[in-house]
């Protein structure tokens, strides 16, 4: 059986269960907008996790509103679990307990991966992160250091093997392994420069937190820093609009506030209307370059009070 899966924390974590209960031959990362635009060849072989539903797969997990509340819902019949839920790891890890109790040992991780995933970390966890809050960052694609070209291995290859590496280490083990540490000692580097990036490419308008990245080399950086920096941290949601995958798109990201949670737009119906998707406190969208600007304004219309 193939795991098919979105190459973050959440997506990865179900991936090493899965691979831990030997469902799992082989994993392959997808991006949602791939799943959406039918580019990955699926068939009644493959379990997705933490991407957008599929007719031809065998078994589906996901937690996003989003694909929760689109119009082609998958049939009632449909082998897996699908739910808001703070993580897909959380639904993964429940549906296979109770006849595989050695998952006990996940336990930790994935309440972990729920609390990075839904955004509850406190203020110590975003500045000084360790442990799977730290894995989960510099794992995240929208850290950035999968733009890096000059670690021992590439940033695919080291996401790639973390699945099968969680089946036999601890998180504190993987963080020690060099792979880690290289990435690791470059997002720490990279916080002041970050920070200064930031706060030069952003502004406040009215409870908006706007953020034009377009075109800029961008440094490595927590994705909740935003929310921390000064004259900034008095917006309640964020709007960041950076190149897409190739230059054929670009890339807007609209989510709460995590330290102000006032705002009432629903992030994934909000993107969803661009064809993007999410939950309702962060989501993404990938118009055209052309209509980029566009997008952008309406988005940033609808998010401000």
């Amino acid at each position: 059986m193939r795991v098919i899966y979105r190459g973050d924390l959440d997506g990865t974590v179900c991936a090493a269960i899965l691979k831990y209960i030997g469902l799992c031959d082989e994993t392959v990362q997808a991006h949602p907008k791939d799943m959406q635009d039918k580019k990955v060849n699926i068939t009644n072989q493959d379990i997705l996790c933490n991407l957008p539903y599929h007719p031809n797969c065998h078994m589906w997990f996901d937690h996003h509103s989003s694909e929760i509340e689109r119009g082609d819902f998958p049939p009632d019949d449909f082998k897996g679990w699908v739910e808001l839920a703070p993580s897909t790891a959380g639904l993964v890890y429940q549906y296979f307990l109770p006849k595989h109790p050695g998952l006990k040992r996940f336990e930790q991780i994935v309440d972990e991966t729920d609390h990075l995933d839904s955004a509850d970390l406190t203020l110590e966890q975003v500045l000084n992160p360790t442990g799977t809050f730290l894995l989960g960052l510099i794992l995240d694609p929208r850290t950035g250091l999968g733009l890096s070209r000059d670690f021992s291995v590439s940033n695919f290859q080291w996401s790639s093997q973390l699945p099968e590496l969680l089946t036999k280490h601890s998180v504190d083990e993987i963080l020690a392994m060099p792979d880690s540490q290289e990435r690791i000692q470059r997002y720490n580097e990279m916080q002041d420069p970050a920070a200064e990036f930031y706060k030069a490419n952003s502004r406040l308008d009215g409870n908006v937190i706007v953020t034009d990245v377009r075109g800029k080399d961008i440094p490595p950086a927590n994705r909740f820093l935003i929310y921390t920096l000064p004259g900034l941290e008095e917006g309640n949601i964020s709007v960041r609009i950076a190149d897409g995958k190739e230059g054929e798109s670009s890339s807007i990201a609209v989510a709460h506030s995590i330290f102000s949670r006032t705002s009432e737009v629903d992030c994934g119906e909000l993107c969803k209307q661009y064809g993007g998707g999410g939950h309702r406190g962060a989501a993404t969208c990938q118009p055209s370059v052309k209509e980029s600007d566009r997008v952008l304004k309406e988005i940033i219309a609808v998010c401000k009070e």
